[in-house]
C-alpha cells in the first residue's frame, strides 16, 4: 500500500537494495526477509526481475528502459507498474534511496 510516505519516484532517483535482509531464490522466483521488520514477502516474476536488477544502486529511468526494452508490453503500462511495484518494495523496507550518487 502505497501512503504518505512513499516517495515520489523521479526519473532520476537512485534505488538499490536495502542491506537488512536475507534473500534466497526458490524455484526461480525470490522470497526476502526484511530483517527490520521480520517479513518474509515472496516476490512474482515481475518483482523478481527488478529485484536481480536493484542488486546494485540503479536509475529509476535506467531501470524502466530496461524492463521496456526486455519485455513485451505497453512503455506506458511497464512503467506504472515498475513505479507502484517500487513504491511497494519501498513502504516494506526492502530498497532504499541511494544518496551516494555513483554512476550505474
Amino acid at each position: 500500500m502505497i501512503t504518505p510516505s512513499t516517495p515520489q519516484f523521479d526519473p532520476d532517483t537512485r534505488v538499490v537494495w536495502n542491506p537488512d535482509h536475507l534473500a534466497a531464490e526458490i524455484d526461480g522466483q525470490v522470497v526476502v526477509m526484511s530483517l527490520a521488520q521480520g517479513k518474509y514477502i515472496g516476490l512474482n516474476d515481475m518483482a523478481t526481475t527488478i529485484w536481480r536488477r536493484l542488486e546494485h544502486p540503479k536509475s529509476v529511468s535506467d531501470l524502466v528502459g530496461d524492463l521496456v526494452r526486455d519485455f513485451d508490453g505497453d512503455a506506458i503500462e511497464i512503467q506504472r507498474d515498475s513505479l507502484d511495484l517500487l513504491g511497494h518494495l519501498y513502504e516494506v523496507g526492502l530498497i532504499q534511496i541511494d544518496t551516494n550518487g555513483a554512476p550505474d
